[in-house]
């Protein structure tokens, strides 16, 4: 009995026996070391009124189950210290259900929490962010996951199955990379390097597989937080369907396609008179491209219809620069190589005085004041057979 005596003495932790009529009996010294009452204060009234009020209902209750035979691993409450604090004390206790009911001792142990349940009340908000984020994530209709440097994805969450239809644990087994469109994996693996040497990327678009084969376009947010370990360090990255804009913006794209080739014929209408003669207006503003648009539909359309005579009417032209003016002498040249005559028409005074200063060739052009003029001349027999015209 000597030596349970000593440690019963020695325990760091509170050990105590309750009578059945709810007092102290037994206490060893800890008690008045953790919450400063002497034994004997802690023995001259029930215990439940060292029991913090909010807490009594309970430690009565868990009383009452330990004198049904009913043993208590964990339970904790709070004790009132002397100086008027409170500390959390863990309990484990058990009664001897062979004595008798007015007989019967609480045999209990009990340790100092108060430190535990104060990190954990400080925990208690970031347990609660914690919880509404991973609900958040999990009913979260955009695309959310997380990327190592090994180049797989860490965590996914269930959008990825309603959108592609691949689980979180299918997403997570092999290399991002392999979900990726093959066009799109360089650039991909580019941005994906670039995220992990410190890039945040605002938007980046590419086409991931869908589990039926069909690919799917998404467009990308993501960011790698420099402060977290490099060993363990994960991209966050945030990602949408876009596929529906993308097609939208491809048909919008051809239809502007469409649109500009209609433009460019409309720019240089290549307009019969009969098979032997066309007509083209020029009107608006000469550019560069426009002057070998110009030139690439006289020579094409000839070639393909094997008209004798090309009338250009510059008369609609703004400004009919020596850059121009040199362009419309190539043209009529470039024309007669294939056979065709050129008749050029609608000079104003300064083109004339262009051409003059140039002093270019104009042996292989014909010019007319008119259009009028130009398409009857060219109606001659004269003219299409390549005699001279009196006019």
């Amino acid at each position: 009995m000597l030596s349970y005596e000593k440690m019963f003495q020695a325990s760091a932790g509170l050990l105590a026996t309750v009578d059945a009529n709810g007092h102290f009996r037994a206490l060893n010294p800890t008690w008045e070391r953790i919450l400063g009452w002497s034994l004997d204060e802690l023995r001259s009234k029930p215990f439940i009124e060292f029991v913090h009020p909010s807490d009594r209902e309970v430690t009565l209750v868990e009383v009452a189950n330990l004198l049904q035979g009913n043993t208590v691993d964990r339970f904790d409450n709070r004790y009132l210290c002397k100086d008027g604090s409170y500390r959390w004390l863990g309990w484990a206790a058990r009664v001897d259900t062979g004595d008798e009911p007015s007989e019967q001792i609480i045999y209990a142990t009990a340790i100092d929490v108060t430190s535990d349940r104060e990190r954990q009340s400080q925990l208690e908000p970031t347990l609660q962010d914690a919880k509404v984020y991973e609900k958040l994530f999990r009913v979260s209709v955009g695309l959310l996951v997380t990327l190592d440097s090994n180049g797989y994805f860490r965590h996914a969450n269930p959008a990825w199955g309603r959108l592609l239809g691949w689980s979180p644990e299918e997403m997570t087994a092999r290399p991002f990379i392999e979900f990726v469109h093959p066009d799109d994996r360089p650039a991909t693996a580019a941005e994906a390097a670039a995220l992990f040497e410190g890039k945040m990327t605002i938007r980046f678009d590419n086409r991931y597989q869908c589990k039926d084969g069909t690919y799917k376009w998404l467009a990308w947010t993501a960011y790698m937080d420099p402060s977290e370990d490099e060993s363990t360090r994960l991209v966050y990255g945030t990602a949408h369907d876009v596929t529906s804009y993308k097609e939208l913006l491809g048909e919008f794209e051809r239809t502007l396609a469409r649109l500009r080739d209609t433009m460019e014929a409309m720019s240089t209408p290549f307009i019969p008179i009969t098979e032997r003669i066309v007509v083209m207006p020029l009107v608006g503003q000469m550019d560069t491209d426009r002057i070998h648009q110009v030139m690439t539909v006289a020579l094409e359309g000839v070639q393909s219809t094997h008209v004798q005579v090309v009338i250009l009417d510059v008369t609609g032209l703004r400004d009919l620069d020596t850059r121009v003016a040199r362009a419309l002498l190539d043209t009529a040249k470039a024309l007669q190589l294939l056979g065709a005559k050129t008749i050029l028409t609608g000079i104003r005074p300064s083109l004339a005085q262009t051409l003059v200063g140039l002093g270019l060739d104009l042996g292989s052009v014909i010019t007319k004041g008119t259009l009028q003029s130009a398409i009857a001349s060219a109606l001659t027999n004269d003219l299409i057979s390549g005699k001279p015209n009196p006019a």
